[in-house]
Order: C-alpha cells, then structure tokens, then sequence
C-alpha cells in the first residue's frame, strides 16, 4: 500500500467514527425529548382521568430496545439491568393498557 492509499483510509475511518458519534448523540437527546415529551402527556392525561398506560409502554419499549442492542454489543451489565427494568415496566404497561387503566 502507498503512503497516501494508507492516509486516505485513515481519513475515511476518522470520518466515519465522527458520524457514528454524531448519530449516538443525536439518539440521546432523541431519548431526553421523547421521555420529557411523554412525561408531560401523561400528566396531563392522568389529571383529565385519562389512561396514560400507551405512552409508558411505548418509551419503556423504545428504551428497552436501545438498552438491548448497547448490551448485544457491548456485553455491558448496566445495560441489561437497564434493558430487564424496562421490559417490565413495559409488560405492566402493556397490560395495564388492555385492562382499560
């Protein structure tokens, strides 16, 4: 390999870690808004006497699912202790929505 093949592709590799940064952080503060978002919805509903049940189980599932790809690659323990919490709470949700709460 020539010298400049060998910087061009460490270039494209800077690049391309750059970008899967970019995309974790934006995934993250996607998270803080949808929870923040959600939070608020719920208060109100649950002050009109409205079911907030759907809104639970829909940001504990989408953590969930974060949580368990992080661990799939990472074999991180937090992030299966996360991903099992928030399973749970999703499943009480889920159920807790069909009985009509």
């Amino acid at each position: 390999m020539e010298r400049k093949e060998i910087l061009k592709r460490a270039q494209d590799e800077k690049l391309d870690e750059r970008e899967l940064q970019v995309k974790d952080k934006s995934m993250m503060w996607s998270y803080i808004v949808m929870v923040i978002m959600a939070s608020v919805f719920s208060f109100i509903r649950s002050e009109q006497g409205l079911p907030m049940m759907d809104l639970c189980a829909t940001v504990s599932g989408s953590v969930c699912a974060a949580m368990t790809y992080r661990f799939i690659k990472t074999r991180n323990i937090e992030h299966l202790i996360i991903s099992v919490i928030m399973f749970a709470i999703m499943i009480m949700a889920i159920v807790r929505f069909c009985m009509g709460h």
